[in-house]
């Protein structure tokens, strides 16, 4: 996948998940890096849990499957980041 189509897909995944945590909101930047971060840790884990393997492969492409593992993870992103900012405040 190349930079630019990875920066939509994050910013894609990044507006679902803001979406659908109204607790926190985000700049069009932070949902960016949400997203990004968010298909990582959702890839990472989906990886782990299939194969029991862990494994820090890029994506191999875009679907559906990789949309929905990459939404939760940036769901379980927001969560970690609500915390680590709360407790900074």
């Amino acid at each position: 996948m190349s930079i630019l189509l990875f920066i939509i897909f994050g910013a894609v995944v990044g507006w679902i998940a803001d979406y659908f945590d109204r607790s926190v909101h985000l700049s069009w930047l932070e949902r960016i890096v949400v997203g990004i971060v968010g298909s990582v840790v959702g890839g990472t884990l989906y990886t782990l849990v299939t194969t029991g393997s862990l494994s820090l492969d890029a994506a191999s492409g875009f679907n559906v499957i990789s949309l929905i593992v990459a939404v939760i993870g940036a769901l379980v992103v927001l969560f970690v980041w609500k915390r680590v900012a709360h407790r900074h405040v």
